[in-house]
């Protein structure tokens, strides 16, 4: 049997099938993402759809961290997001992050 590729072996780690392709979530409130900006430290979040406001928490420690308009207007989204990157928790990256994105993990 051939030795498994670079590929097939993170397969194999993320769905317990080296010839599967991940199924990585993109929406909704129990997807993690990392936002970053520059020099700023960055931070490990979960998004919120609540009427015309998207609610940013802490994916670590699940504390509210802000909120943006859910329509992503450039200008108060960016300065949201900056905010929320200084309030202190860039050290919350919950456990399992990336692979916890993952609905098809083993």
């Amino acid at each position: 049997m051939a030795e498994l590729t670079a590929e097939q072996k993170l397969r194999q780690i993320f769905t317990g099938d080296p010839f599967v392709e991940p199924d990585f979530l993109h929406e909704g409130p129990e997807v993690v993402r990392r936002i970053s900006s520059g020099t700023l430290p960055r931070a490990w979040v979960t998004f919120h759809e609540e009427g015309e406001q998207i609610i940013v928490k802490c994916a670590g420690c699940k504390n509210i961290l802000g909120s943006f308009p859910a329509n992503y207007e450039p200008e108060a989204t960016v300065e949201a997001l900056g905010e929320m990157l200084l309030a202190g928790h860039e050290k919350h990256m919950p456990e399992g992050w990336p692979a916890m994105n993952i609905s098809n993990r083993v």
